[in-house]
């Protein structure tokens, strides 16, 4: 049995028996989705600091070991993550380390509906989120900035129409209007018309957010957590500044000259989404969790980027987060230049943790098998 086959075969091993269904009674919790377009380089973010392969392999690229935020006697992380410190220190944030789709193509478009419908085996016209809250919420899941690659539906994680749906692109653009039936909104049948109840946001919170786009949305998303509680999802995507991807974790080129900025500005604006949660009271009734398509190559191009790989590394957090770090950090192998290790954990146990512990349902039917949640959350 090969490693991948290895891999579905622990991750599809039975679990206990089913939970209940998400009482209609119970208090909502918030998750919010942040997806790192393009695919992230966990090698430069969760840094092998003592493999030498490493250092031999990206020449140009590496993060120098005196400049890594030292976690492990073997891996820190990259310096721009600093404002993610007091977060890691209080213990709410867990890094899952060598997540991924154990037969991805390394390919964005295929890959991202994958990341988006969780399936890596048949092609799917439902996305996860849309799978796992069809008919249990009333209120709009959102999402701020790119949703999906597909311009014919532009719905990401909540494809399909059996969940209502809405997309505000610019954060910018609700902050200032503060209504969102008065923005420039993308929705699917049902999120057209659960528009219509959301209420105003406001301005008077005392966090200060960056000023960028992604930290925008940062501040757009707590806003809307304090507007109405009911939201159940929150989808951000961190992209480059010019709307280019290529500018921001999807590093084919100059890797220097955009992925510390990139990483900078996820860091600050999840910090400053965990205080205005903290401010609002919802800090310990919200899960954030980064994802993207693929990770990249351990090997440096020829253009001083990283291309596809597999294996990647991404961030848990929130006040009920089990922080630490858990899974199997990928090891630095030399590969072609497109490609690298295969993950250790699949992702959908991650999604299979947040639909049984977070939102207390049963997980059966909502991916290709029974997949074994993960000890990712505090009792």
């Amino acid at each position: 049995m090969d490693r991948r086959a290895l891999l579905k075969a622990l991750a599809a091993a039975p679990v206990a028996a089913a939970l209940p269904a998400w009482p209609a009674s119970a208090p909502q919790r918030l998750l919010v989705l942040v997806y790192l377009y393009g695919g992230n380089d966990g090698f430069n973010t969760w840094v092998p600091y003592t493999d030498a392969t490493y250092y031999k392999l990206r020449p140009t690229i590496a993060v120098p070991r005196d400049a890594v935020l030292k976690i492990s006697d073997r891996h820190g992380f990259h310096p721009s993550l600093a404002p993610l410190m007091p977060a890691w220190r209080a213990n709410e944030v867990a890094l899952l380390q060598g997540v991924g789709y154990p037969e991805g193509t390394q390919q964005h478009y295929r890959d991202s509906e994958i990341a988006f419908t969780a399936d890596d085996t048949a092609f799917r016209d439902e996305g996860w989120v849309s799978r796992a809250l069809a008919k249990r919420v009333t209120a709009p899941c959102m999402a701020f900035d790119v949703l999906d690659i597909r311009d014919a539906d532009p719905m990401g994680p909540y494809r399909g129409e059996r969940l209502p749906a809405a997309q505000v692109y610019w954060a910018r653009e609700l902050l200032a209007k503060r209504r969102v039936q008065d923005c420039d909104v993308v929705t699917n049948k049902p999120g057209a018309q659960a528009i219509a109840s959301l209420p105003p946001v406001s301005r008077s919170l005392k966090t200060a957010f960056p000023s960028d786009p992604f930290g925008e949305a940062m501040r757009a998303t707590v806003e809307l957590a304090a507007a109405d509680a009911a939201i159940p999802v929150i989808h951000v995507t961190l992209n480059g500044l010019d709307g280019d991807k290529h500018h921001s974790v999807d590093c084919h080129w100059k890797q220097l000259d955009y992925h510390g900025d990139a990483l900078r500005r996820l860091a600050e604006g999840l910090a400053a989404l965990r205080l205005g949660l903290q401010e609002i009271g919802r800090w310990d009734e919200t899960l954030v969790a980064t994802y993207d398509e693929f990770g990249r190559s351990p090997v440096e191009n020829g253009d001083l980027g990283t291309h596809h790989g597999l294996a990647t590394t991404h961030f848990l957090m929130g006040g009920r987060v089990q922080g630490g770090l858990h899974g199997e950090a990928p090891p630095v192998e030399r590969v072609h230049l497109v490609g690298g290790p295969a993950p250790s954990t699949d992702m959908r146990q991650v999604w299979t943790t947040v639909a049984q512990r977070w939102w207390n349902l049963d997980a059966a039917g909502l991916f290709d098998r029974r997949y074994v949640a993960l000890d990712l959350l505090k009792t």
